[in-house]
């Protein structure tokens, strides 16, 4: 998965005026847009623009894509129809969504093809060559190598007779990255070499920064460190020739994967931290996955377990949806050893238990993909002779008929040997597959187990809270509320004792004094009951009407709330009320907080919630196990766990305490 990333940037191809940098063309994009100019020249700035703004700002990005198609559509623009929707396409693969690219790259594809039957200019065979070829990569994109490497061999002869160097580079430097995903690495460093000579020929800095970004992290899974070296001091010189280029977050990120490597750790996180930093403004950003999982690598190494733990957990919980089988397997693998390092060996034993069914079920599936490996490694063999037939054939024709038949021959003895494989592996996995119903069924009963003594935790915990709660109203009733009635009655009775001549308007005015504070009284334990701002306008007045009457001459509670509360059902609004309702009255009572700042944010169904304060705060490590069977955390523990979030605390003594809580409200 480390090379996605770069695999993306293949869709600049050809069209990046590279000695001017990305923003400097953006700009003379954007003026000319202002000038008055004929429509089917606005077409071609509008998909110029969806292509340079791919992969830096997705709105204006599409903006600018579906306005050329927009345009193209109304004048009849079949070229422009084309480019944009290959261009729009571009775009969707830069934010890794090869659904939507492929839609797209087809119908452009469908656009370009009627357009080079018509003229099949070089500008038009460009068009086509780009769409073709990305099409693959969205193919890859989803792991169908095959289609990938079809459409590649299809494509890249035909650039290499239109004289398209660029086109080739890319090329080879995109196969190159596909034969290090699979480990071929011979073949993967001669093709970069290839790429990197031909990119210094033609290509400007931003084209070698590319070609050298892409080459790094492979040269790393080769552990040819030195050489490594050489390409990100090559980056960097043709880099500082760019000024603001949008590759240096990634240079960043790999001179810390670099640093790493060779055991210089503070460097490595510093290295990381700049590349993190250009992120501050997009937290989606698909390159933040790859840096958590450096920061957790380098990390591990320098024996910080909680901070690798931290990273590992931020990998894992990232785009969960885009995880490979094997990403699920190491991550949870390492959760285990980091929480093992940390003495906390019940998590320990958890993340190991996910580890083993994910672990079972990889190896399940890996007996189909490995025959897929296997059919993938020869369509790389069968289509690199293909690629070589086309570049000879015009020097070769006498000997075509001669590899034909060494290339069915060759095919012959594959096929037969796949078959025997297949049979082998039906063989061997029907052996097994008795074997793994068995453990899954012991499996399945133990972790059947294991939820039903969570579940009694859960409900012991509850009903435990319940039962506190009762007894806490019940203490305000008889202390409080019940107080003030009893001495309103003793007041009327004596009134009625005393039988004064004249009216008792003072003796009156206290006893309404006193009806009213019982009112005031009653109406806040009913609000911590049930309070009834939530259930007729919804968490968000709640939550506002909440804070403002915690907020006093002595304390300060303010309220962010971003998102809408819409769509969350009122058994949830109620408990995440609880949630920060308990946050907040531990920051006063106990933290002796003077300040508080509660944020809610939701985005889609995501829920985050963090309530800060600037209270006396305490050691992190030492405290939670101390309170960890203290009735407070375990009630909000019990409700986060209700949910199906998490929830963590940051703190120092005398620097004020930080609660963040993460809910997915569709797992709730």
């Amino acid at each position: 998965m480390r090379s996605v990333f770069f695999i993306c940037l293949l869709l600049f191809t050809g069209c990046v005026n590279a000695q001017t940098g990305r923003e400097g063309r953006i700009d003379s994009l954007e003026n000319l847009l202002t000038l008055k100019i004929h429509d089917t020249t606005r077409v071609h700035v509008l998909s110029e623009l969806a292509r340079t703004y791919g992969g830096v700002d997705s709105v204006k990005c599409f903006q600018n894509g579906f306005a050329a198609i927009k345009l193209s559509k109304e004048i009849g623009y079949l070229k422009g129809m084309a480019k944009a929707h290959i261009d729009v396409a571009g775009g969707y693969l830069d934010y890794v969504d090869p659904e939507n690219a492929k839609k797209y790259f087809y119908k452009g594809n469908a656009f370009a093809n009627k357009l080079i039957k018509k003229d099949s200019t070089k500008e038009n065979m460009k068009i086509w060559l780009r769409g073709q070829y990305n099409l693959g990569v969205a193919y890859g994109y989803e792991g169908n190598v095959e289609k990938e490497i079809e459409l590649a061999t299809k494509t890249i002869p035909i650039a290499e007779m239109m004289g398209d160097k660029m086109f080739v580079a890319n090329g080879n430097t995109n196969l190159a990255i596909k034969y290090n995903n699979l480990s071929i690495f011979d073949k993967a460093y001669e093709l970069f070499m290839i790429g990197q000579k031909q990119f210094e020929e033609i290509g400007g800095p931003e084209d070698i920064v590319y070609h050298s970004l892409a080459f790094s992290p492979a040269l790393f899974s080769m552990d040819s460190l030195s050489r490594m070296k050489e390409v990100l001091e090559l980056a960097k010189k043709n880099l500082d020739q760019i000024p603001n280029s949008f590759y240096q977050p990634s240079y960043y990120g790999e001179l810390g994967l670099y640093y790493g490597g060779v055991k210089e750790y503070e460097k490595g996180i510093a290295a990381l931290n700049k590349s993190h930093d250009y992120f501050d403004n997009n937290s989606t950003s698909y390159y933040l996955r790859l840096l958590y999982q450096r920061y957790a690598d380098i990390y591990d190494k320098m024996g910080n377990h909680s901070k690798a733990r931290e990273y590992t957990l931020k990998y894992l919980n990232f785009w969960e949806n885009k995880h490979s089988k094997e990403d699920i397997v190491g991550s949870y693998f390492r959760l285990a050893k980091h929480e093992a390092n940390l003495k906390d060996f019940e998590r320990a034993y958890f993340y190991l238990k996910d580890y083993i069914v994910a672990i079972d079920s990889m190896r399940i599936e890996n007996l189909g993909s490995d025959m897929q490996n296997l059919e993938a490694q020869y369509q790389i063999a069968t289509k690199e002779k293909e690629i070589l037939a086309l570049r000879n054939e015009k020097n070769e024709a006498a000997l075509s008929l001669e590899k034909k038949k060494s290339q069915a021959y060759l095919l012959g003895v594959i096929i037969s040997i796949l078959a025997l494989l297949l049979f082998s592996g039906y063989y061997f996995y029907n052996r097994k597959l008795s074997k793994a119903r068995k453990k899954e069924l012991i499996k399945e009963a133990e972790m059947n187990l294991l939820k039903q003594e969570q579940q009694n935790k859960i409900f012991s915990a509850m009903i435990e809270g319940q039962e506190k709660e009762r007894k806490r109203l019940a203490i305000d009733l008889h202390d409080g509320l019940g107080g003030r009635l009893s001495g309103i009655s003793m007041n009327l009775s004596k009134l009625d004792k005393d039988e004064p001549k004249q009216y008792p308007k003072k003796q009156l005015q206290k006893v309404m004094k006193d009806l009213n504070d019982s009112l005031t009284e009653l109406r806040s334990i009913a609000r911590n009951m049930m309070p009834e701002t939530l259930v007729k306008f919804g968490l968000q007045a709640a939550l506002k009407d909440y804070c403002s009457s915690m907020t006093g001459s002595n304390t300060k509670v303010t309220l962010q709330f971003y998102g809408t509360d819409k769509g969350i059902n009122i058994n949830q609004q109620v408990t995440m009320y609880r949630v920060i309702q308990e946050l907040i009255n531990n920051a006063i009572k106990h933290a002796k907080a003077t300040e508080v700042l509660v944020q809610f944010m939701r985005e889609g169904n995501q829920v985050d919630i963090t309530v800060e304060d600037n209270g006396v705060g305490f050691n992190q490590n030492e405290s939670l196990q101390k309170k960890g069977s203290g009735m407070g955390l375990s009630n909000l523990q019990t409700r986060v766990a209700y949910l199906k979030g998490n929830i963590d605390f940051e703190s120092e003594k005398n620097e004020g305490t930080t609660v963040n809580v993460h809910i997915n409200i569709d797992a709730a």
